[in-house]
């Protein structure tokens, strides 16, 4: 026995000799490895953790894992929802102190943190959506290492309209030294940007001191104290001496952490800082508030999240505050906090005669989110005689005067409030309102935070309102009243009523509301609604020319329940009269059931011959089947003339007409079936006379067919034949006759699948057949726009003939046309013209060749080719922006005297032109090539006051997708002129101008009263169809030699002068310069001398800015003005004359 246990305590000894020894390898190896294992496992758990927050990282990592880490060739990028972007850093070096870390925490972790060549991107629109905890504590930053170096680093964080930009930073905070900031360039979101800044910097014992940073002379950063030397106490104290917008701002706060919080101490002192300056470090709309802040004074103390320990003042005083939406000229408020409790002493809200006051007090609650329920009051009040200048930047544009007062309370986590108004002679668009009373009562139950209710619980409001005195364009009313309350989710109209004279109107009804918006048209309604109107002519001004009189009922009761609708609707008139039209009888009614309506009645009788009938359904589900039947018969049209005269339309009206239509079928699917009847005969509108038209068609799913479609006046005609069955629609017998001669005759027959509209199938299939033939010989087309009633532009003989045939994927056509003897209205002068142009399309490609031909000028040429691909084209709806093109025109060199035709107030024209332009690329993308000159040697306008223009020469050069001038200038009277710049053409038909004018000392206009010479700088920049033209104009070297009168008196032997008839319009109604927009400066560059009863040097602003107005005068002041009558004289010396708009002649003399 003995011997067994000896033999297993040697066994055991054996065991344990060898777990030391490997425990002992272990360590051995460990100790001999333990940089690359540690090295790995780190890499390891940064990889997992980047892939945690949506991450991908790579990098290389070197160093001592004990102490010192440095990580190379660092990449980051996000492969997910994530707020870094990216991350890029050559070398990331850290020195850090695991002992310092244990016994203080991470303020003392690092000693030595060093970045070289760092570009991180971030974008906080696109961070995860993380819960916040329930009770997150407040605490201070603790990363602030020893020692901080940072070498060509750039941050970048996106925002709107611009990215955050901090690039090329360079900085050294070293506690044993001084050091410098720099950094290359800084861009805030607003666009304001500051290039090569640079600072002075302190880092001793973690206080970081930045001074002297120069962003601009109204922006700078005198000091910056961040003093993290007492950290370890977690304690915090901040410091900022700084100007921005010119003004003074001090600010400092001192910040301790404690066990549940941060104690804070805020100063903050403001002067004369301009608001606008605000906007771009506070990251708001450039134009978000604008104005200056002349004083601001905050003191505060206590912890962040505990208001009931807020303790401080706040005086704000602040002038000329403008918001894209107001303007007010004053504003003040002074707030102050103390045991426990806040207020609003004073907030007093200046704009002119307006005024707003408002006063308060609130119990500060122990918690930011009792904020709402605690105990407050706050009263209202205000004044606005001048509601014009209160509503100036609103779309509502008020006038009149106003009063309000009200007053919000909250008692027992309940709010309650009271609002009243009154307002007196409230004027808007197009109408005004005499007197105006309101009064609204509500109150609800605030639930914590945590508590889910619906928005409308315990809601209760009240509201009742009176108007009187309305009146808008044509229309009057008396009196509207009413009354509005809610209770939860039940919104109710107890009462409209609107009264003119005898006549009334009366609404009510129910709606609950929804627990979401998005389902607001699935809520139950129900809506009642009665007219009486003995005589509805009341309703509009005695004088109005839309005046609609007579006795008219109307009454609709309508439900809307689970989605389902149910009522009825009725109205009856009868000798009622617009203008000279009048109804015998006007009778409506309609019912709905299960979303269904029934229009059981609609009849319309003017006389004994004249009427219209209707009936039909219409479900209101979809497909939104239909069924109905029309008929109407008017025996004289001339009966509908005031119908065409109240739409503004003065063209006379004569014949007869009948219509009859009867049809089925779902509006959403355009599966329809119907047949249609029109017949007009001796008709007449405008200057068409004997007009006849006769249609006669039938539909269905399956197809069209129009056996009969004719249209004819007194000196034209036109028929055809049209059928859409199967896969072909087919026009038959076109024929278009101008008195006893044909001038047009063909056939067309497309592929067109009519079974196919309104639905996802090719209604053109690009595999069915295509033929036509139309042919037009001597076609006059003066004549054929006389026959249409429509003024000819254009005069000239035409023959036209178009052929094709194959399919529409593979299309062969020709079209040819000759137009001789062109004449234009517009310029009778023109000697006539010939255009011939031929196009041919074949396997998918467009050929055109084109010549314009005229007397005085040489032939001009056009050639193009291009893809033509129609079902592409068909699929696209245009041509699409890739389609290759290649196109080139020509003018051979040519005398200019031919433009004389066009600009009849030229008397001599001398010198020539040339142009050869090519066209390649795309219409998307097109390349320009070839060059154009012009020379003009001299050129005299018959009004002797205009200048001659003399050696004018242009060269214009097309590369590219730009049209360049190379040169193009010339001399006004000894004063040279010059344009230059570019047109682009992202694509061909969207030209973009960078043109810019300059004009020295060049001749306006000169005759016995007048020199007048100006300098000119003037750009024009943007898209064609809205460019923007900027820049000054100044008279320069001028002269007037007149008496003014300033007074309009009659004197002997001269009448009085008149005004004039009516205001001048000061307007370019045709666009692109219609859509164009002016900011051009006109100023005196010298005084303009002048010699008369004004004299003798004067000078004068006008900004020109249209559309939207018209010329403004800011000031014109003048030496001397003598004033004579035939009695007396006055001598004034520099009189200043005042004026708004130049429409306007009401000025005053200082």
């Amino acid at each position: 026995m003995a011997e067994d246990d000896q033999s297993k305590a040697q066994r055991q000894g054996r065991i344990w000799r060898r777990v030391m020894v490997g425990f002992g390898v272990a360590v051995v190896l460990l100790i001999i490895f333990h940089r690359p294992l540690l090295l790995a496992i780190g890499r390891q758990i940064a990889l997992r953790y980047a892939s945690r927050e949506n991450l991908k990282i790579d990098f290389r990592l070197e160093g001592n894992p004990f102490t010192r880490l440095t990580a190379r060739n660092f990449h980051a990028f996000a492969t997910g929802p994530s707020a870094i972007e990216s991350i890029d850093i050559d070398q990331l070096h850290v020195d850090y102190n695991l002992f310092g870390f244990a016994r203080h925490g991470v303020s003392r972790l690092f000693d030595n943190v060093e970045a070289r060549s760092a570009r991180i991107v971030l974008n906080p629109s696109k961070a995860p959506l993380r819960t916040r905890p329930p009770k997150a504590r407040l605490q201070l930053p603790k990363f602030f290492p020893e020692r901080l170096r940072l070498t060509d680093t750039t941050l970048v964080v996106r925002n709107q309209p611009e990215d955050f930009v901090a690039e090329g930073i360079d900085l050294d905070l070293n506690p044993r030294a001084p050091g410098e900031v720099r950094i290359e360039k800084l861009q805030l979101p607003a666009g304001d940007s500051w290039s090569r800044i640079s600072g002075q910097t302190s880092y001793a014992d973690k206080n970081l001191i930045l001074r002297d940073l120069l962003l601009s002379d109204q922006e700078q950063i005198r000091q910056l104290n961040v003093d993290a030397s007492h950290i370890d106490a977690k304690a915090l104290a901040i410091n900022l001496t700084c100007i921005i917008g010119g003004g003074q701002l001090s600010a400092s706060a001192a910040l301790t952490e404690t066990q549940s919080s941060l104690d804070t101490k805020t100063h903050v002192d403001a002067e004369k800082i301009t608001t606008e300056s605000l906007n771009k470090f506070l990251l708001l709309p450039e134009n978000y508030l604008s104005g200056e802040i002349e004083h601001l004074a905050l003191t505060g103390a206590g912890m962040i999240d505990r208001p009931r320990t807020w303790s401080g003042t706040m005086s704000l005083q602040m002038s000329d505050v403008h918001r894209p939406e107001m303007d007010f000229g004053r504003v003040a408020v002074e707030i102050s906090a103390e045991q426990g409790r806040g207020f609003l002493r004073s907030a007093d809200i200046v704009q002119d005669q307006n005024q707003f006051h408002l006063r308060g007090s609130i119990e500060l609650p122990s918690t930011i989110e009792e904020f709402g329920r605690s105990p407050t009051s706050l009263e209202i009040s205000g004044t606005a005689p001048d509601l014009e200048r209160l509503t100036a930047g609103t779309p509502a544009g008020l006038t009149g005067s106003a009063q309000f007062n009200g007053k919000i309370d909250i008692v027992n986590a309940t709010i309650q409030a009271a609002l009243g108004v009154t307002a007196n002679a409230v004027g808007f668009q197009d109408g005004i309102v005499d007197k105006l009373n309101c009064t609204l009562r509500a109150s609800k139950r605030v639930a914590r935070g945590d508590t889910k209710r619906p928005w409308f619980a315990d809601l209760r409001t009240a509201m009742e309102f009176n108007l009187t005195g309305i009146r808008y364009r044509d229309y009057i009313v008396d009196s509207v009243e009413g009354s509005l309350n809610s209770s939860d989710d039940i919104l109710g109209l107890d009462r409209f009523n609107l009264r003119r004279k005898q006549n009334e109107l009366n609404a009510r009804g129910r709606y609950q509301l929804p627990a979401e918006v998005g389902k607001f048209s699935s809520q139950p309604a129900d809506v009642d609604v009665a007219l009486n109107a003995p005589e509805a002519g009341d309703f509009w001004v005695a004088d109005s020319p839309n005046r609609f009189s007579g006795p008219l009922q109307s009454g609709a009761q309508i439900q809307w329940k689970q989605e389902t609708a149910n009522g009825q609707m009725w109205v009856s008139g009868s000798t009622l009269r617009m203008r000279d039209l009048v109804f015998r009888q006007l009778s409506t009614q309609c019912s709905i059931s299960n979303n269904v309506i029934y229009l059981n009645d609609c009849s319309a009788t003017l006389n004994d011959t004249d009427f219209l009938t209707a009936t039909g359904t219409l479900n209101l589900r979809r497909p939104y089947h239909y069924s109905g039947k029309v008929s109407a018969g008017v025996a004289n049209l001339s009966t509908l003339q005031p119908l065409l005269r109240a739409s503004g339309n003065q063209n006379e009206l004569a014949g007869s007409v009948k219509l009859d239509w009867e049809g089925s079928g779902n509006a959403e699917t355009f599966k329809n079936s119907g047949k249609l009847n029109f017949v007009l005969q001796r008709g007449r509108y405008g200057n068409l006379q004997s007009l006849q038209a006769n249609l006669d068609a039938s539909y269905s799913p399956e197809g069209l067919d129009m056996p009969i479609m004719f249209f004819a006046t007194s000196n034209m005609d036109f028929h055809a034949i049209a059928q859409a069955k199967g896969d072909t629609l087919e026009i038959d017998k076109i024929q278009l006759d101008q008195g006893q001669a044909r001038f047009a005759s063909g056939y067309i027959s497309i592929p067109f699948t009519w079974r196919n509209l309104g639905t996802k199938a090719a209604v053109v299939p690009s595999s069915g057949k295509v033929s036509a033939t139309f042919q037009s010989e001597n076609l006059d087309l003066k004549k054929l726009f006389d026959d249409l009633g429509v003024k000819a532009m254009t005069s000239g003989i035409v023959n036209a003939r178009l052929d094709a045939q194959g399919t529409i994927a593979d299309l062969n056509a020709r079209l040819d046309v000759q137009a001789r003897d062109l004449r234009s209205e517009q310029w009778p002068k023109m000697e006539p013209a010939t255009f011939e142009l031929s196009a041919q399309t074949a396997k998918n490609q467009l050929t055109a060749s084109g010549k314009l031909q005229q007397a005085r000028v040489q032939p001009v040429e056009i050639n193009a080719s291009m893809p033509f691909d129609v079902p592409k084209i068909v699929r696209a709806r245009k041509l699409p922006d890739d389609t290759p093109i290649t196109a080139k025109a020509r003018v051979p060199r040519t005398s200019v005297n031919f433009i004389r035709q066009f600009v009849p107030e030229l008397e001599q024209l001398d010198g020539d032109l040339g142009l050869d332009v090519g066209v390649g690329g795309t219409l998307g993308n097109p390349v320009l090539s070839g060059a154009g000159d012009m020379t003009v040697n001299v050129a005299r306008f018959t009004n002797a006051t205009l200048p001659a223009v003399r050696n004018f020469s242009a060269r214009l050069s097309f590369a590219q997708n730009a049209l360049t001038l190379d040169r193009f200038g010339g001399d006004l009277a000894g004063g040279p002129f010059r344009m230059s710049g570019r047109v682009t053409f992202p694509k061909l038909t969207e030209p973009t101008l960078d043109l810019q004018l300059k004009a020295n000392s060049v001749l306006l206009a000169r005759n016995d009263t007048l020199t007048a010479r100006a300098d000119a700088d003037v750009k024009i920049t943007g898209p064609f169809a809205a460019a923007t033209v900027t820049g000054n104009v100044a008279m320069t070297n001028s002269h007037f030699l007149k008496n003014i009168d300033l007074i309009p008196i009659g004197l002997p032997g001269r009448p009085a002068p008149q005004p004039p008839s009516e205001r001048p319009e000061f307007s370019m109604p045709t666009p692109p310069l219609r859509d164009w927009k002016f900011d051009v400066a006109i100023k005196t560059k010298d005084p303009v001398l002048i010699h008369g009863n004004l004299a003798t040097k004067c000078r004068s602003d006008i900004a020109f800015q249209p559309p939207g107005g018209f010329p403004r005068l800011p000031h014109f002041r003048s030496e001397r003005f003598d004033e004579s009558t035939n009695r007396s004289r006055r001598h004034i010396s520099y009189p200043r004359l005042h004026r708004a708009r130049l429409r306007l002649w009401n000025f005053a003399f200082a």
